[in-house]
């Protein structure tokens, strides 16, 4: 059991805010309205199932039906419009219409109870998930994938919860102290649920650990299906693949005075460089950002132009990618060392100003590929201007392909 300290202040200054007219307080839930859910019905709490015969003893049928009547709660005076999303942002303009209608006491209480619940849920998702993981199936996997973040309608879900137990616990005459162990019983103990098992039990769950399982089981399946769908060997030949026969022949940053793309010595590119290049560039992003102590180190400014300073191209995530792009670029044979070996120079090269012409067409011609030194630096300068848009057409196809669930 997780203590809950901002919850309870929260569910106390709701009830204490009572009038004759409204004797269970103020509605939280009020002032987190949703649109229309498409002919869909959405849920609300059943008495049977929030209330066991246990605890309806304790209570009584009257404080119970009391606390699940609508007309007995004090709800939102001014409805905000209607919105498609639940979210973060959502939560927190339901709070600040709390604070201007009731005062920003209750407000406060809110906010602090929202962000104390995001805590918990965190910790119920288990020790070992990554925090990154925990925030991706709380609160969705991106801006047009979920249209209700999990958390959101979690949070909504148990302030409901709790506050129905704990106005039937003040009504039947308890006082705060007993009502706030009535709601953590509700909250943590096993109680029935409704459901029967394959044995044909009844089956018994802790509110809040299974309700935190539920919201997050549409985002991890998401996840996991996106992950299925864009990491297998065909997706990644698919991508080179489409650079070579596409967009590969523009971007291409070096080429020699006959238009051949270097190293390759041949007009037209094959997937087989494509992969080499793309190797070279991500473990080039990788181990800059280890040496420099991530994006706050700073990246070779062409790599940070092309958005790899972003959070998903973590080394570990990048050299991957890495790999499996050489991997299948190569899949008819290993791949040619020679000319990863010359990649890796004229990426270096591009990337240092203070590149010597003369170096860099000595070491090309040691690996086989014919450079005249009066050709490097016209073809370094020319490779400059490319290389920033190669980076961009590289982050943003190749990032459906990170590992994102780990």
């Amino acid at each position: 059991m997780q203590p809950l300290p901002h919850l309870e202040q929260c569910l106390r200054a709701a009830f204490d805010a009572k009038d004759e007219r409204h004797p269970s307080g103020i509605s939280l839930a009020s002032y987190f309205l949703r649109a229309p859910t498409r002919g869909r019905r959405r849920a609300d709490l059943q008495a049977d199932l929030l209330f066991p015969d246990s605890v309806g003893a304790r209570f009584g049928p009257e404080a119970i039906a009391l606390a699940m009547q609508p007309e007995s709660w004090r709800g939102c005076p001014r409805p905000r419009p209607s919105v498609p999303l639940a979210n973060r942002e959502w939560l927190a303009q339901g709070a600040l219409a709390l604070g201007e209608a009731e005062g920003y006491v209750q407000m406060w209480a809110l906010l602090g109870a929202v962000a104390e619940l995001e805590e918990v849920a965190h910790q119920l998702l288990g020790p070992r998930t990554p925090r990154a993981l925990a925030r991706q199936v709380l609160h969705g996997v991106g801006l047009r994938g979920l249209h209700v973040e999990p958390f959101a309608a979690l949070s909504v879900r148990v302030l409901k919860i709790a506050q129905a137990v704990y106005a039937a616990a003040r009504h039947a005459g308890l006082d705060h102290a007993a009502a706030w162990e009535a709601v953590q019983d509700r909250l943590w103990t096993p109680h029935p649920t409704g459901r029967r098992n394959r044995a044909g039990t009844e089956e018994r769950g802790a509110y809040l650990p299974s309700l935190v399982q539920a919201s997050s089981g549409n985002a991890r399946r998401r996840l996991r299906r996106n992950a299925e769908a864009h990491r297998t060997q065909d997706h990644a030949s698919a991508l080179l693949a489409r650079f070579a026969a596409g967009t590969g022949g523009r971007l291409w940053p070096w080429r020699d005075a006959s238009g051949r793309a270097l190293p390759q010595g041949e007009v037209e590119l094959s997937p087989e460089m494509a992969g080499l290049c793309f190797f070279v560039l991500l473990t080039r992003t990788a181990a800059e950002r280890r040496s420099r102590g991530g994006p706050s180190g700073g990246l070779s400014a062409p790599f940070t132009d092309a958005g790899f300073a972003a959070s998903e191209w973590l080394p570990d995530r990048t050299d991957d990618l890495a790999i499996r792009l050489l991997t299948a670029g190569a899949q008819e044979g290993a791949a040619r060392g020679e000319q990863l070996d010359a990649l890796a120079l004229l990426v270096r090269a591009t990337l240092s100003r203070d590149a010597k012409a003369v170096e860099v067409s000595r070491t090309l011609q040691n690996l086989g590929i014919d450079v005249a030194q009066g050709d490097a630096p016209a073809m370094l300068e020319a490779a400059r201007e490319r290389l920033p848009a190669l980076l961009r057409w590289l982050e943003e196809n190749a990032r459906d392909l990170l590992e994102k669930d780990r």
